[in-house]
């Protein structure tokens, strides 16, 4: 089998894989966010056992009419035997975060009497993480196993909050009387009030969350393309209640030369609150060892 012939069957495994995982996770399509998520990496090899390396990211969400973030962050890598690395960084993050509205109810009689809007704002995000990874061979299948600890201490920021009410009021006909119905009630209709805008304060938030990554990568003999498929859940560990998020990408890698490489894949999120949209993204990667 020549090279073009591994490719082409690399690629048609990856589609075939594709087809499936996608076809599971769009349960709930309607209700879900649809992204781009892109990465740079560039690293350095201090000496056999020591990396460094820088990454910028970048995710857009809602068919692209988002900017969910923007990331830059440092990290290095040590590698203590032949199948276990530790590494240590720091990720700076510019967060968006969309409007939301919120059902509010009348403080006496608890009935819903309109809703307030918290208006879209973006805040920054400082990260830092350690972690373990794992590796080991099976024929030309390589599992690996990465369990990450994540500091991530989100800022405070200021927005505006939109309170929208309504009162309940009697109809009344040209006469200037009560309509009732024809058993007896009187008839009503909602009206709505001017809406009333007030300055929103977003307490400063601190998370720390254990990520556990299993991923499975196909070294394909004398081709260029490598898949790869990987899972990954969130667990808070300082708000412990479980795994909290499900992460799962699918897709391959390709070595252009020696130094460089891109990645492209297909990534389903599960949502891990209630109310929350799961996340489908398009990924798209660059890395260059200097």
């Amino acid at each position: 089998m020549n090279s073009k012939s591994r490719t082409k069957k690399a690629f048609a495994l990856i589609a075939a894989f594709a087809f499936i995982f996608s076809a599971f996770s769009t349960a709930k399509a309607d209700d879900d966010n649809y992204g781009l998520w892109t990465t740079f990496e560039a690293s350095k090899k201090i000496n056999k056992k020591f990396k460094v390396g820088a990454e910028l990211e970048f995710r857009s969400n809602d068919y692209l009419k988002d900017i969910e973030r923007f990331a830059a962050g440092i990290s290095g890598q040590y590698k203590i035997n032949s199948w276990l690395k530790a590494n240590a960084g720091y990720i700076f993050i510019m967060g968006y975060y969309p409007g939301e509205a919120k059902d509010h109810f009348d403080d006496d009689n608890n009935e819903y009497d309109g809703y307030n809007y918290d208006q879209a704002y973006h805040t920054e995000r400082n990260r830092f993480h350690f972690s373990f990874t794992g590796e080991y061979k099976i024929g030309r299948v390589e599992i690996s196993l990465r369990e990450r600890v994540q500091y991530t201490r989100t800022n405070s920021a200021m927005t505006d909050e939109e309170k929208h009410r309504f009162e309940i009021l009697p109809q009344i006909d040209e006469n200037g009387n009560i309509m009732f119905d024809e058993e007896g009630n009187a008839l009503e209709y909602k009206e709505w009030l001017p809406v009333r805008t007030e300055p929103e304060l977003k307490e400063h938030k601190n998370n720390t969350v254990l990520r556990s990554r299993i991923t499975a990568k196909w070294d394909i003999p004398k081709c260029k393309v490598n898949p790869f498929v990987s899972t990954e859940l969130y667990s808070r560990l300082d708000k412990w209640r479980g795994f909290e998020k499900l992460r799962s990408r699918i897709g391959a890698s390709y070595k252009i030369n020696k130094d460089n490489s891109i990645e492209f894949y297909y990534l389903f999120e599960k949502a891990g609150e209630k109310g929350e949209a799961n996340t489908h993204a398009i990924g798209l990667g660059y890395s260059i060892d200097l």
